[in-house]
Parts: C-alpha cells; structure tokens; sequence
C-alpha cells in the first residue's frame, strides 16, 4: 500500500457472546424499518428483490478479527456496526 493510503474494510463477522446476540437481535428488529425507509415511493409491489448473489455464513468472530489484524496492522481501528457487520480502518503511515 502506498505512504500514506488507507485501507476499509466492511465485512460480517460470526455471532459470538452476548453483545454480538443484542445486536443481532436489534437488527432484526430495524431491517424491516430500514428497508420501508430506503424503498418508499420507489416500488409499487410489494414483492420481495430477489437476490442472486452467492453468499455464506461468516466463519471468524469480531474478536479474532481484532486479534489478527491488531497483530499484521499497527494501529488498525475496528468497530462492531448493526447488521452483523464491523468496519476495519486502517492508515498506512
């Protein structure tokens, strides 16, 4: 990476411990809320999108993620996000 670059990373990490269960638990909760928001006035049926993009269930948790990329990336910055997500930030120097 070139001086000075910055690397982010938006990934989904496995469910692991109480606090990754509450936040899950508030996603489902919100998702239906943020869809209505995002997609008012947009669609007159109210059939779901299709989604044809492969995908899998997470493999590593929050905490091994932090560990790994604390240990190969000095100074990395990680924050759990709803949905299942974390955001990873990282600036070289």
């Amino acid at each position: 990476m070139a001086s000075g670059g910055t690397l982010v990373v938006v990934g989904c990490a496995r469910a692991e411990g109480g606090l990754d269960h509450a936040l899950g638990l508030a996603a489902v909760a919100l998702n239906p809320f943020i869809g209505w928001v995002k997609n008012r006035g947009r669609a007159t049926s109210h059939r779901p999108v299709s989604m044809t993009a492969p995908v899998r269930d997470p493999e590593v948790t929050f905490a091994e993620i932090g560990r790994e990329a604390r240990r190969i990336l000095l100074g990395v910055r990680l924050r759990r996000r709803l949905f299942w997500r974390y955001t990873l930030v990282w600036r070289a120097p």
